[in-house]
């Protein structure tokens, strides 16, 4: 098509600014369709410029009408359109229609054709032209109070839910619009938590709007903390903040009788509701158990301005996706509407959850139930909901008084084999850190942590000895588990022995019996052996043993005298099968340095035939027998040096050198 389809749109452009006719928007809104179904065709870069600026010229074009007041962006339909309203034969009010049309028709095309285009120029500029049309709306609407448009905004949402956006849009809107302008995100997490709540059903359709969700809230880091934060707002008219009210009178909090505060369902509510009120500035009826709460709830601006709605806002929205609505089918099945997040997902939010989602909460222990979730699942779902679990007990007075036993019973031998172990060492240390806690839990954790080291790999067992080294250390009266004997024998007592009083069936660390029993499983490392050789400097040979050498060495610290105050976890949580075996590919190399056995200097060989002077034979019988004996002599003097042989050490010298 040459440079044509160009050279029509920059035509078109010109016949806009140049009279206040606005047929002309419909005719670019076909052309910009048409070039975009042939782009993906072809792939051609005129089109790509030409398609651009068409979408840019039908932005301005409305941005212009919002500005002049001719169209009204204030009736909005659920997804975010327009209200067309009925027929007129009115010439004023079939103007309006008209121009509701076309906006209605090029905000789908930009948001359900555009934003999810292949093509990647296509895709952020239609995400830029949105925005642009978003300002424009909402500053029609300007007034004392504030307003936030909801068109194109809410239908943009919904794409961003409902379709497969690509990467490079999602890392712009998140970079570019959620992290820098606090009314987009406010706003964002409004509309997010409404969509959630009000999926109609559990359709295939709807599968993966909780996976996008999650996709989308873990991108928004920068909650404000202070009231300075909240300092940069995409609409003008919302960034003015309004003035600040002084109360006369402080309310006091409402108690139940048990000294608790509001329920937490009720809590639940009133977070969800005010995160995605609609209805900012009218005053509500408040119920007649709430007598004593605000007569009105606060305008968009007074909102957008003020902690308390924002961190509402952002809480709600998490509590849509980690508490979402469900049904039971005509088969009994739970059907959760919005689908199920995947073991990964969930992962990925408990990981996040203590750091970047509690802080910025109303009310942290409404996650309660979502947590005690997790933990029912076991396995590596519980491991990382523990801390957030345990952040809400110490930080937010949460009561879980089974704490300790749902941490034993999480003790099995998948968790010293879970790429997350290290991280449950580190939960598990700060668990146990109080020196308040009964002896008995103590003892049992010692004793189940042994256990599982016969089945651990050599990389867990160097993070259990430590971690059982500092546990005895702050507990001394467990230190009877590696002092007790059987037959003179230390940390023995076991299966080899007697009856292991350890029951490692019963579910309540209290009662174990983990106490009267010994850690005969650290023994069986080779520990106390190894130990003892190296006091009596002695080197026997077999018995118990690790196959790797430098794990039987570690576990000796064990049976040897408790003089460190305590080992660094963390210089051990990340030993890996890598780290051992560079470690003992180190320690092999220079081991073999050191015995290389070095070549002894080079000697002349011993030359014992001898030719003995004419006149030996005569003084000593024959010559043959003067010859042997010589020989016997000097070889006996080679092999037995004295004192005589130094003493005439020129003369045996000559006396080798005879021939």
């Amino acid at each position: 098509m040459g440079a044509a389809p160009l050279e029509r749109v920059k035509a078109i452009q010109g016949q806009l600014a140049a009279s206040t006719d606005l047929n002309p928007i419909v005719e670019l809104l076909e052309i910009a369709q048409k070039l975009h179904g042939e782009l993906l065709k072809t792939q051609d870069r005129d089109n790509l410029k030409a398609l651009t600026l068409a979408v840019r010229v039908l932005s301005q074009s409305f941005v212009a009408l919002c500005a002049s007041g001719a169209l009204d962006v204030a009736h909005v339909t659920d997804i975010g359109l327009l209200v067309i309203g009925e027929a007129s034969d009115e010439p004023r009010a079939q103007v309006a229609r008209w121009m509701k049309e076309q906006w209605n028709a090029y905000v789908l095309f930009v948001l359900e054709t555009l934003l999810v285009s292949p093509v990647s120029p296509v895709r952020l500029a239609a995400l830029e032209v949105t925005m642009s049309l978003q300002v424009a709306a909402s500053e029609a609407l300007a007034c004392d109070a504030g307003k936030w448009s909801v068109t194109p905004f809410r239908l943009l949402v919904r794409i961003l839910l409902l379709r497969d956006v690509a990467d490079d849009v999602v890392d712009a809107f998140a970079e570019s619009y959620l992290e820098i302008y606090d009314d987009v995100r406010f706003e964002f997490c409004r509309e997010l938590s409404r969509l959630l709540r009000a999926i109609p059903d559990a359709s295939t359709r709807h599968s993966r709007i909780r996976s996008r969700a999650r996709t989308w809230l873990v991108r928004i880091t920068a909650i404000p903390t202070q009231d300075d934060h909240l300092n940069n707002f995409l609409v003008p008219h919302l960034a003015k903040a309004p003035p600040k009210k002084k109360s006369k009178t402080q309310k006091k909090p409402k108690f139940g009788e048990d000294g608790a505060g509001s329920d937490d369902d009720e809590d639940m509510k009133e977070v969800l509701a005010q995160a995605s009120d609609s209805d900012d500035d009218e005053s509500v009826e408040v119920p007649a158990g709430r007598s004593r709460r605000a007569r009105r709830t606060k305008t968009l601006r007074e909102s957008m301005h003020g902690l308390a709605a924002q961190r509402q806002a952002f809480a709600g929205a998490w509590l849509s996706l980690l508490l979402p609505a469900s049904h039971t089918d005509a088969s009994g099945t739970l059907v959760v509407h919005g689908g199920s997040l995947s073991l990964a997902e969930t992962h990925d939010i408990l990981v996040r959850l203590h750091s970047q989602i509690l802080p910025h909460l109303p009310k942290p222990t409404m996650l309660h139930d979502f947590l005690v979730d997790c933990l029912d699942a076991r396995g590596t779902t519980a491991l990382l909901a523990l801390n957030g679990l345990f952040t809400l007990i110490v930080s937010h007075n949460l009561d879980y008084p089974a704490f300790y036993t749902r941490l034993y019973g999480l003790l099995d031998a998948s968790v010293m084999h879970t790429k997350y172990r290290s991280r449950f060492m580190r939960m598990l240390d700060t668990f146990l850190s109080s020196t308040h806690l009964p002896v008995a839990i103590v003892a049992s954790f010692l004793k189940r942590l042994s256990r599982l080291s016969l089945r651990a790999t050599p990389a867990a067992i160097v993070e259990i000895v430590p971690f059982v080294w500092n546990l005895l250390r702050r507990h001394p009266s467990c230190m009877q588990m590696i002092h007790r004997e059987w037959d003179g024998d230390h940390l023995a007592l076991g299966p080899t022995g007697v009856e292991d009083p350890f029951d490692a069936q019963e579910p309540n660390p209290l009662h174990t019996g983990a106490l009267e029993s010994s850690l005969w499983e650290i023994a069986a490392f080779g520990a106390y052996r190894l130990s003892q050789n190296q006091q009596q400097r002695t080197s026997e040979t077999g018995g118990d043993s690790h196959y790797l050498g430098s794990v039987t060495t570690f576990a000796s610290i064990l049976a040897e005298p408790f003089t460190q105050q305590k080992y660094n976890l963390e210089e051990f949580l990340d030993t890996t099968y890598g780290t051992l075996f560079d470690t003992e590919a180190r320690k092999t190399l220079q081991h073999k340095e050191r015995a290389k056995p070095r070549a002894p200097p080079a000697t002349e060989p011993l030359d014992v035939t001898l030719q003995v002077p004419p006149m030996l034979p005569t003084k000593s019988a024959t010559a043959e027998q003067a010859v042997r004996r010589e020989t016997r002599k000097r070889l006996r003097h080679y092999a037995f040096p004295t004192e005589e042989a130094d003493a005439t050490a020129d003369v045996c010298a000559k006396l080798w050198r005879m021939v």
